[in-house]
């Protein structure tokens, strides 16, 4: 498998992995990701940004992430302590293909997101999900991500809703 940033030719496959994630947590009845985030706009100004990766296998896209290392107001919002007080990178729009889960496509995603914080001097990475979104945690914590919080959504169409928040410190 490899990891690279992803470009405008692997948007298509971007977002029907992301649209299979939202519609599996609808079955679920979760309400994360089910107000049209993300979509195919929101993964161009990723791939634009040169923040999107995608993760391969075969040249075939099975996961993709939203990797950054600008402050995020939400992250404020942590009722509980982070874990290091120094500058963190993000990871967000976390997904697997359906026929590629259970497969470590998640944990080499994160590896790559904590190996890239530590190049770009970040002193830990933080993710947060849904409380409920039990695949998502489990990938959290099998990558050595601690529970830190709940936090609550500042910005976009999902502003006001809860989460719970991970960190990793690296180094």
């Amino acid at each position: 498998m490899e990891i690279v940033v992803a470009t405008p030719g692997h948007i298509d496959a971007m977002t029907a992995i992301t649209d299979a994630a939202v519609a599996d947590m609808a079955a679920r009845g979760l309400d994360q990701w089910q107000c049209g985030y993300p979509c195919r706009a929101t993964w161009e100004a990723d791939v634009a940004e040169g923040a999107a990766y995608v993760a391969l296998d075969e040249g075939r896209v099975v996961g993709v992430f939203r990797y950054g290392t600008e402050p995020e107001a939400a992250y404020d919002t942590l009722e509980g302590s982070w874990l290091a007080s120094g500058p963190y990178a993000t990871v967000h729009r976390c997904a697997v293909d359906p026929v590629c889960r259970g497969r470590g496509v998640m944990g080499a995603l994160f590896a790559f997101a904590c190996e890239r914080a530590a190049a770009d001097g970040m002193a830990s990475v933080r993710v947060d999900t849904h409380a409920d979104n039990a695949p998502m945690r489990r990938a959290t914590e099998k990558a050595g991500f601690t529970y830190c919080g709940p936090i609550v959504l500042t910005e976009g169409v999902e502003a006001g809703a809860p989460r719970i928040a991970f960190e990793k410190v690296l180094g």
